[in-house]
């Protein structure tokens, strides 16, 4: 699997202190994208499934932590290795989290702004204002999704407990959920023992990161649009 880095202990991904992983490789290139050094593949950046799945689990019991974030990069680019990585490391961890910049087929979960709370409803690309300006490539001018859907595979599915799925629109990032970059992606909560700490984790404004890793400085969470 091509994985960028693990970082421990990240509060800004996910209710709780959980282990994050950032895989490499995502072919969308959203404008605006807050990790946009992670698009390529590199060679470098490559583990075997087995060394990085005993690396979580050696993490997971040295922290006692039982809450796994991914993110990337998009992780579902590399689908079959994900799965192997989370078969393997599924009993260490209760919440597991996957971000991807596809819209899942056969979620039923509506499109959230936060959840039940009287919140406005997430926006669409069809919102969009005239001086707003939709995502390159994966948004049509007209709002429409092109090529951008995806469904799990068999032996993906029930390894991910919570999506935060769809791709990223600088214009809809609205600066309010702590968990979602831009209104128009949803909040999919699959295990319904998460429900109720996910939505009220989803409420709470956002929050950053900042730390070094390997030698670089690193800015975790979910970030405002630019100015």
């Amino acid at each position: 699997m091509f994985v960028d880095r693990l970082y421990y202990p990240v509060s800004t991904l996910g209710p709780g202190q959980r282990i994050a992983l950032w895989t490499r490789g995502c072919s969308k290139h959203c404008s605006g994208c807050a990790n946009p050094e992670l698009w390529e593949a590199a060679a470098d950046a490559y583990i075997e499934n087995e060394k990085l799945a005993d690396i979580l689990l050696d993490l997971a019991a040295r922290t006692g932590t039982h809450r796994l974030t991914v993110t990337g990069g998009d992780p579902l680019e590399q689908a079959d290795d994900l799965a192997q990585v989370l078969a393997t490391v599924r009993p260490a961890f209760d919440d597991i989290l996957v971000y991807t910049g596809y819209i899942l087929e056969g979620e039923t979960a509506p499109r959230r702004g936060v959840s039940s709370s009287g919140a406005p409803p997430a926006r669409s690309a069809d919102d969009l204002s005239e001086d707003e300006t939709p995502l390159r490539g994966a948004v049509s001018p007209r709002g429409s999704v092109s090529s951008g859907s995806f469904r799990l595979p068999d032996a993906l599915d029930p390894l991910i407990d919570v999506v935060i799925d769809g791709p990223y629109v600088e214009a809809l990032n609205d600066g309010i959920c702590g968990l979602r970059g831009s209104a128009n992606q949803r909040l999919i909560v699959r295990n319904p023992a998460l429900e109720k700490l996910y939505h009220e984790e989803e409420r709470k404004p956002r929050r950053v990161q900042n730390a070094v890793f390997d030698g670089r400085a690193i800015s975790i969470g979910i970030h405002g649009r630019p100015a």
